[in-house]
């Protein structure tokens, strides 16, 4: 639409100015006697005047010294208390200053040192302590620099002992080092995504006993563990790396009882073998992550850059070591083949069975029994499993004119399930546009009893379904354009859109809604115990609610014959991604996700005090009463990434939600440190506080995709896996480069 432009004349009466004024010519006489009375005669004497003047001068620099003198040491004073915070030259390790690709010095702030809760560090003296950043070099000692040319400087990082405690040196001082860069077996520098480089802290030498091995000057001994660089390709193409940290072997001198070093005859140091183990993480012996942390002046203010934006710098979290115990399972699976493959959903079926899908590329493996379909990839294949994790029978669904996948499973009753997703000419059947949303009824056998679709004339996709207390099914998701099935919905042409749709058990349109504007998008549904259905989505737009971030999440309420009632926004000024969602006994209704918001001061964001993010995304589970109330938010963190993307309620009114981290602090202290990113399982109780963390996973990266009650009171999680290590040995025989769908069942 086409904003009307007002434009603003003036009222005011313009009044001419005046011609300008001629001075008077003087008489020649006139001007003579005034030039003789400026003149100075020759040798006049200083007036009294003059004098007073004169005598003014020396007070009036007095005054100045004074002044100068006092800003100084109120300047001095400030940095005390701020722990002088003026940029500071970066020089390489001969001295020498660093430049920039114009030549400039590069300068920096320098760091207040943070601990674990973000508190500043103080010394003796109760002065904040501060560090300067430092330039990251190659092995040969050359500068490392981004894709601008620019040197790419870390911070050092405080050393601690295995308590945690910070090492100081004999003047008291907090000892630190500097992260080395991780490369690959050729030598070049491993980098992430962005384009940054890894680092990593060199590990600590302890002694059997855990106390420090230091050299002869009483420095700590440290060691730089081996690396192994692993990279492969996800599921959409996505290059990503994960490093493997080997055992260190090094040699420490053997003491007495006085703590003297033992000598051989030849007055040789008598040393030990030992062996350090770094955390799979690939974090130092003590350090478990990073963490953004605004650069501050000591007494709090955040300091900014020329552009007004909040400088950062990242700064390692310590703590000590955990040890992670094998997870206590019945059974586990894999699914799929050599290429890229993953579990979509999974639901327990009347008789205490399971049904999976299984979005994959592969034909071969365990699907090789589908290759002369001739499916286009990737293409569904549903599984039943018995309750001894057996593979009862397997059924395909795919098209050889375009993809189809499958995103949820929902049974019914007799022992059937609904299968709803997405995808192109359906069955070989043209469809509606380039995509279209779609749901499968299937029978107890596997047989396709009827398939219905919904969509435009461009890209339609169900992300989420829930049975209806009536027999019928309501898929969520988002719609292309504003024709066919979405048309009379009032929205601008080619513009994306979050739909709802419901379906009765023969496969008909019941009802429908298409709400939002571009790229807004539906992700989970639930029926309340009330028959209310509710829905959660990400929402991009201002069209629906006001936005606070790139994208905000929201749960929307409808009526059981799908009229709109009213919504709740979960926003802040990051990211907010929720997915997961579950109805309650009491007529509630929770979702879980995540979010990187941290809003001090705000009064719309809900991510503010203990609810804002520390450290990448944090994950979060928030309840809602049946009268749509807010009855709890609560937030599931460790020290990096962590997401839940589903979420159950047990008999007892306690939840089992799941997701995927690579933290291990905080929340996750003892639970995740294999390697990449672990499966991770938290039970909340009914007010949502946390009563247990436990992680699946190897040394590679695993994910949960979704979440189901066992009849026995256990439950299974269902996700994806790039390991074949640890938890999953055995059973991920087909993981190459590419993941496999992965299933675990659980004990109660």
């Amino acid at each position: 639409m086409d904003e009307n432009k007002a434009t603003n004349s003036s009222n005011e009466i313009k009044i001419p100015a005046p011609p300008p004024v001629v001075p008077k010519k003087q008489p020649e006489k006139n001007v003579k006697e005034k030039k003789a009375k400026d003149k100075k005669p020759e040798g006049k004497k200083i007036t009294e005047k003059n004098k007073k003047l004169l005598l003014l001068i020396p007070v009036i620099i007095v005054i100045i010294v004074v002044a100068i003198i006092v800003a100084l040491a109120l300047k001095n004073t400030d940095k005390s208390k701020n722990g002088n915070m003026d940029p500071v030259t970066i020089t390489d390790n001969n001295g020498v200053p660093v430049t920039d690709a114009s030549g400039e010095p590069v300068t920096m702030v320098p760091v207040i040192v943070t601990d674990a809760n973000g508190q500043s560090v103080t010394d003796k003296k109760g002065e904040p302590v501060t560090m300067v950043p430092v330039v990251v070099t190659k092995p040969n000692g050359e500068a490392v620099t981004d894709p601008k040319g620019n040197p790419i400087t870390v911070v050092p990082v405080p050393v601690t002992k295995p308590s945690g405690e910070p090492v100081t040196d004999n003047k008291g001082e907090p000892v630190t080092m500097v992260p080395v860069i991780v490369t690959d077996p050729s030598g070049d520098t491993v980098t992430e995504s962005d384009g940054e480089p890894v680092t990593m802290v060199p590990v600590i030498v302890t002694d059997p006993s855990g106390e420090l091995v230091t050299d002869k000057e009483g420095e700590p001994v440290t060691v730089v563990p081996e690396t192994e660089v692993h990279e492969y390709t996800d599921e959409n193409g996505e290059k990503e790396t994960t490093i493997v940290y080997n055992d260190v072997t090094v040699n420490i001198p053997v003491t007495d009882d006085n703590g003297e070093n033992v000598t051989d005859k030849n007055g040789e140091d008598v040393t030990e073998q030992i062996v350090i183990t770094p955390p799979t993480t690939g974090n130092e012996n003590g350090v478990v992550g990073t963490t953004a942390v605004p650069v501050t002046d000591g007494q709090g203010n955040t300091a900014v850059d020329n552009k007004g934006d909040v400088l950062t710098s990242i700064v390692e979290i310590t703590s000590s070591p955990a040890v992670v115990e094998m997870a206590d399972i019945e059974w586990k699976a894999s699914s799929g083949g050599t290429k890229a493959d993953y579990i979509s959903s999974i639901a327990t079926l009347k008789n205490g069975s399971y049904i999976t899908s299984t979005v994959t590329n592969s034909t071969d493996g365990q699907f090789a029994k589908f290759k002369e379909r001739e499916y286009v990839a990737p293409y569904t294949v549903l599984t039943k499993y018995s309750k001894n994790g057996d593979v009862v029978w397997q059924e395909a669904i795919g098209s050889k004119r375009g993809v189809t996948i499958i995103t949820s499973i929902v049974p019914f009753d007799n022992g059937g399930f609904y299968a709803v997703g997405y995808g192109k000419d359906i069955n070989d059947q043209r469809g509606k546009g380039y995509y279209d949303g779609a749901v499968f009824k299937f029978d107890k056998k596997g047989e396709q009893l009827w398939v219905s679709t919904f969509g435009t004339s461009t890209v339609d996709l169900f992300e989420a379904a829930t049975l209806t207390s009536d027999g019928g099914v309501v898929a969520v998701g988002s719609v292309g354009n504003n024709d066919k099935d979405a048309a009379g919905f009032g929205k601008p042409r080619f513009e994306s859109a979050a739909a709802i749709v419901k379906f009765n058990a023969d496969g008909a349109v019941v009802w429908k809604d298409i709400i939002g504007g571009n790229k807004d998008s539906l992700t989970g549904v639930a029926e309340s115990a009330d028959g209310n259905i509710y829905c959660v989505g990400n929402f991009y737009t201002n069209e629906f609610f006001k936005n606070l971030g790139q994208a905000d999440s929201c749960v929307l309420k409808y009526t059981s014959n799908g009229k709109y009632v009213e919504a709740r926004s979960i926003a802040g000024s990051g990211n907010e991604i929720f997915s997961g969602i579950t109805a309650c006994k009491d007529g509630g209704i929770v979702v879980v996700g995540r979010s990187n918001s941290s809003d001090a001061g705000s009064t719309d964001s809900m991510f503010v005090s203990d609810l804002a993010s520390r450290g990448g995304y944090d994950a979060y589970i928030i309840k809602y009463n049946a009268d749509f109330g807010l009855a709890f938010a609560k937030v599931f963190r460790g020290q990096n990434n962590d997401d839940l993307t589903c979420v159950v309620e047990t008999e007892d009114g306690s939840f089992i939600a799941a997701g995927s981290s690579n933290s291990s602090s905080r929340d996750l202290k003892g639970v995740t440190t294999r390697g990449g990113n672990d499966i991770v399982i938290a039970s909340f109780n009914k007010y949502g506080d946390l009563s247990w963390a436990r992680s699946f996973g190897g040394t590679k990266s695993e994910s949960a995709n979704a979440i189901c009650l066992a009849e026995d009171g256990g439950y299974l999680v269902a996700g994806k896996t790039l390991s074949k290590d640890i938890d999953m040995k055995g059973i991920a025989q087909y993981v190459t480069d590419k993941t496999v769908g992965v299933i675990v069942k659980f004990p109660k």
